[in-house]
């Protein structure tokens, strides 16, 4: 605003405002981003690193040095001294004129106060210590004079990253090179740190990660977790003992044994870094402005809701990418930006919403303004249907707190917004009661917190009154308890005699077709009641109840329906069976399957005859299933359904010798059969069980094929 100002005045924020008749209003407001190339008069330039020293900012730019002392830009900085690591002179004696016209793509200062200055060609790598710089090029040992940025090592060597690998300083010569001998197949290195074991971590320019330590060289790339192998950024977090990683389209993390994992629901892929407060915030610095929300939450891969600074708040630039930024232990980050310098304090809260002033002027009942009573409180009519609050939040900062709001003994849940999207909230057909109306003002990093309160009582309808809801419950309550109760005597004497027929009628089915496929196997008569006995006798013991015992045991009375439709040539086949004929008898199990399966009032049927020759060794048919994927009943089912195979006389050979059985059966425990049930198997033997009354120790002691395989 330039001329016929007519008028200024402050708000209770203390912002300026200024009125001219012909340039309209200004409002004046601080800014927690300070633009130094503004504040100092510099022209504007693409900044690509900023390091303090000695109360001066160092600036790095496409066209070289620029240093910032007491507000002013330094015109020259003197030089004692300057050679290559060689030993050769420089011809020089000014630090500003010797970098004049460079790309300066980083500076970093070690431990000893010394600048590693980072140039792209022109001037290789530079150490600026107190006055004196030394020259490290490609004639120095350097894989290039394109140098992109350097590491101090906890040994207080240092790692500069240049096209063709890394090389490592010490004593001001260079001692090792690593580069495609030592397995960087990528040697453009775009950023260098040490990991916590002393490793040297590589992030390339589309190579991924390169890890070398004592073992050789590791590679981390998309496979291992990154979305991009074009690694811009690699930061060691002591605190967490991990590695924050940015890439061109993601933010990551590796932990200390190098395992990636990718961000995935970060709002922006473009960032280029990140720095910390000691709060445990971060902030990303990104192309479309800077984002920050908490580490842990960061970490925990799930929803984010960072706070968002741009132009709107005050960020008027664009962070330059692959940058390099000043933070200072006070939190004064030097942001460097594609147009100069921009600081702030990461440390200092951005907002104070304590101060902030709140008001719910007036609600409105179906249209109707209503105004708060003299306690403050508002008061609605009974037949009030549709009820708008009005809250404002008196805001002339750059600042945009979250505003939280809910109506107590309406809502549980509150519904939260920014400030400058806040719009009248709407209740529609609320009940007759007392009601608070809660707004909650926090700032962007809930830092702070502000709460008002607005009382609002509807009056209340007569059926809405306490004593008329007791006395309608009460009646309501012992009509309902009478019905209830006639409801549930008829219905539970109905189901129970339902379950007798059904199961009465389940048996009865089962039992006969258990016959039927005895009568088409004639070979195995008998058979399946067998089986069936058996497998009760076996459920009875593992301490399954009553009525599990007698469901098993319809199952296991059906276990071979599916021989029904297998060939009677080769189900009665008196020799031995071919492979493709054991093929057709093994068919059996998924026939019975297929039989049963749409038996709906006992689906257990179906699994029986499916599963019942699996074997806990995963060698069994027709799923191979292992352990505990074979159904409990199927588990059951085998232990008897084997000790039947051979502990009976066949047309064709006798029953085998009882303790021979029940060694065989004992050996196969835990690959043919399942343990827990042979050991069932075993203490109903100790006890008597399973022997016939007419067992006098005979019986044949030779091997039954397929019994063992």
């Amino acid at each position: 605003m330039e001329n016929n100002v007519t008028h200024v005045m402050t708000d209770y924020e203390g912002n300026l405002w200024f009125t001219s008749t012909r340039q309209g209003v200004m409002k004046v407001v601080p800014n927690q981003f300070s633009n130094l190339y503004e504040r100092y008069d510099l022209p504007q330039a693409v900044v690509n690193a900023t390091c303090l020293l000695e109360n001066r900012l160092f600036v790095a730019t496409d066209l070289g040095l620029t240093v910032i002392e007491d507000g002013k830009r330094l015109d020259s900085l003197p030089l004692t001294g300057a050679a290559t690591a060689s030993g050769l002179a420089l011809e020089t004696d000014d630090l500003l004129k010797y970098l004049d016209g460079a790309r300066i793509r980083s500076i970093i200062r070690d431990s000893k106060d010394r600048l590693w200055i980072a140039t792209w060609q022109k001037r290789g790598l530079i150490c600026y210590d107190h006055g004196q710089v030394t020259s490290y090029t490609e004639d120095d040992g350097l894989f290039s004079d394109r140098v992109r940025v350097v590491c101090e090592r906890s040994d207080g060597a240092i790692v500069a990253a240049n096209t063709g690998g890394v090389c490592v300083i010490e004593d001001g010569r260079v001692t090792d090179t690593y580069g495609a001998e030592a397995g960087i197949e990528n040697g453009e290195i775009l950023t260098v740190t040490e990991g916590m074991n002393g490793d040297m971590i590589l992030g390339s320019d589309g190579g991924g990660i390169y890890i070398i330590g004592s073992e050789g060289t590791r590679h981390i790339g998309v496979h291992d977790g990154l979305a991009s192998e074009v690694i811009l950024r690699v930061k060691r977090d002591p605190c967490r003992d991990i590695f924050w990683i940015v890439t061109t389209n993601s933010l990551a993390y590796m932990d200390a044994d190098y395992n990636a994992t990718t961000i995935h629901k970060f709002p922006d892929p473009n960032n280029f870094d990140l720095y910390e407060n000691s709060r445990g915030d971060v902030w990303v610095l990104s192309g479309s402005g800077i984002y920050v929300l908490p580490a842990e939450e960061l970490l925990a891969n799930g929803a984010l809701s960072p706070v968002f600074y741009n132009h709107e708040s005050g960020f008027n630039a664009i962070s330059t990418a692959n940058s390099y930024c000043e933070l200072t232990a006070e939190g004064d980050l030097y942001i460097a930006t594609t147009t100069g310098v921009t600081q702030v304090n990461i440390e200092e809260p951005f907002e104070d919403v304590g101060e902030l002033n709140v008001a719910v002027p007036y609600i409105e009942t179906d249209g109707e303004r209503v105004y708060p009573d003299a306690d403050g409180s508002f008061t609605i009519s009974k037949d009030t249907r549709k009820l708008t609050i009005y809250s404002y939040v008196f805001n002339y900062l750059l600042t945009n707190p979250q505003v939280s709001t809910r109506l107590d003994g309406f809502e549980t849940q509150s519904t939260t917004t920014s400030r400058t999207k806040m719009v009248p909230v709407n209740y529609t057909n609320l009940r007759g009661g007392s009601y608070t109306f809660k707004l909650q003002l926090l700032d962007a990093m809930g830092q702070s917190s502000k709460e008002v309160s607005v009382k609002i009582i509807k009056e209340k309808k007569l059926y809405e009154e306490t004593w008329f809801l007791i006395l309608s419950g009460l009646v309501l309550l012992a009509a309902l308890a009478m019905i209830v109760r006639f409801y549930v005597q008829r219905k539970t004497k109905k189901m129970e005699q339902k379950q007798k027929e059904t199961m009465a009628l389940v048996g009865g089915i089962t039992e006969a077709f258990a016959k039927v496929i005895d009568m088409k196997d004639k070979y195995t008569n008998g058979h399946s009641s067998r089986v069936a006995k058996y497998t009760t006798m076996l459920a009875k013991e593992m301490g399954y109840d009553d009525e599990t015992v007698e469901k098993y045991y319809h199952i296991a009375l059906l276990h071979d329906i599916g021989k029904v439709g297998v060939p009677q040539e080769v189900l009665n086949k008196p020799g031995k069976l071919t492979d493709e004929e054991f093929e057709i008898i093994k068919s059996h199990t998924s026939l019975g399957y297929e039989a049963l399966k749409q038996i709906t009032i006992m689906p257990e049927l179906a699994v029986g005859a499916q599963a019942h020759h699996e074997r806990p060794d995963g060698r069994g048919y027709p799923n191979h299933l292992k352990g505990d994927e074979i159904p409990r009943v199927a588990q059951i089912i085998a232990v008897a359904d084997c000790f039947d195979a051979m502990y009976s006389n066949r047309p064709y050979r006798n029953r085998m010798n009882f303790d021979k059985v029940v060694s065989i059966i004992r050996e196969v425990s835990g690959t043919q059969l399942t343990p827990d049930v042979v050991d069932a198997f075993l203490r109903l033997v100790d006890r008597g069980e399973f022997r016939d009354p007419d067992d006098n120790g005979g019986g044949s002691t030779e091997n039954i094929e397929n019994i063992r395989k």
